[in-house]
């Protein structure tokens, strides 16, 4: 599927369009490691949305005013007194020009050229305004800070969501290969593990899916096959490390990776995928095996002779496991009582289950 159709991309889209159409010159501003091609995504939906973008990639450190006249192909009588006034009476209304290439390196003298922009835009109605469209990446966002009646600033941060995640990796996989019985539970994986960075979760669509319950190995993986090494993911925003998700500030699974992770970050993310999907399903399957067990074991009857049974639906599966031995059941029955009083157990002492346990076909009948 196309990420920029999902409903927190497209809003942030949408957004940036509605504003461009009142007049209104944007900056948009993502990581180093951003969502890549988002340059590529914003000029398909601004044709879809009528428009019709003049692109221009910086592939130099000259003077943005200098540069960005010569790719309009425009020819100022003389450049003495050539300002950004001069180019923008030179632009017809509603041109829109979408410039990509601007970092770190060359942010300050950019940030000067779009405020002088900006107050030049102004003197003309906001219908009859040319407009630019800037993407800088791995400018710290502090250094961020400009805007105007005709200039504004949209940061690429929390914009994906967890929804967004989940319906992005159901596609991929459906689309990849045949849909498994606990597809949804390796969706919620690898959803945990990418949060927000969609190449990451590509890489790990294509992986063998019991190589993603080794967390490490599966991410040391990725980030080489990624060319993420550690002096680039950083720890921070504008390197990728740091991110808005869900309303909580998070690091990216390769920053937590590369720090140690001493509170177990990683673990946590995993177990709360695996929980939602498999508590729910072990409850399922316990009460499949009460009703197999209710020709074998009579109520009422007596726990240690403390607590008085009248049916099996009270018992949690730890304690029909318990139940199981002590009414001496054999086989099937008894193996599969124990074992998902294992799983049970595993997950509510927040441990994880690994690939045998949590892909065995007895939690899917």
């Amino acid at each position: 599927m196309k990420w920029y159709t999902l409903p927190g991309a497209a809003n942030f889209i949408d957004d940036v369009i509605r504003q461009m159409r009142e007049g209104v010159s944007i900056v948009v501003a993502t990581p180093s490691f951003g969502q890549p091609n988002l340059e590529d995504a914003f000029v398909e939906a601004l044709k879809h949305a009528n428009w019709w973008p003049e692109r221009a990639t910086i592939d130099s450190h000259e003077d943005p005013l200098r540069w960005l006249t010569d790719e309009l192909y425009l020819e100022p009588a003389q450049w003495v007194g050539w300002s950004a006034e001069s180019l923008c009476s030179q632009l017809r209304a509603g041109q829109l020009i979408v410039i990509d290439g601007v970092t770190e390196l060359n942010w300050d003298d950019w940030r000067t050229f779009l405020r002088d922009f900006e107050l030049a835009s102004r003197q003309r109605p906001s219908e009859e305004r040319p407009v630019l469209l800037v993407f800088v990446r791995g400018v710290p966002q502090k250094r961020l800070q400009i805007a105007g009646a005709a200039l504004a600033i949209c940061i690429w941060s929390g914009v994906l969501s967890e929804l967004d995640i989940l319906i992005y990796v159901d596609q991929r996989l459906s689309y990849q290969r045949k849909r498994s019985r606990h597809h949804k539970l390796i969706v919620r994986q690898i959803a945990a593990l990418a949060l927000w960075d969609l190449e990451l979760a590509d890489y790990l669509v294509d992986q063998p899916e019991y190589d993603l319950f080794d967390i490490q190995l599966v991410l040391n993986a990725a980030r080489g096959a990624l060319g993420r090494d550690k002096e680039l993911v950083g720890r921070n925003w504008e390197s990728g490390g740091l991110d808005q998700f869900e309303g909580a500030e998070m690091m990216h699974s390769f920053s937590l990776l590369d720090s140690g992770d001493p509170e177990r970050e990683l673990q946590r993310r995993v177990w709360t995928a695996q929980a939602a999907e498999l508590l729910p399903l072990i409850e399922i399957r316990r009460r499949e095996l009460i009703r197999s067990l209710d020709r074998h074991i009579s109520c009422p009857f007596w726990i240690d002779s403390k607590r008085k049974i009248e049916s099996l639906d009270e018992l949690e599966i730890g304690s029909l496991a318990y139940v199981t031995q002590t009414h001496r059941i054999q086989g099937e029955l008894r193996d599969r009582a124990e074992w998902l009083a294992h799983c049970r157990n595993v997950l509510a002492h927040l441990g994880l289950l690994d690939n045998q346990d949590a892909l065995d076909s007895r939690l899917y009948q």
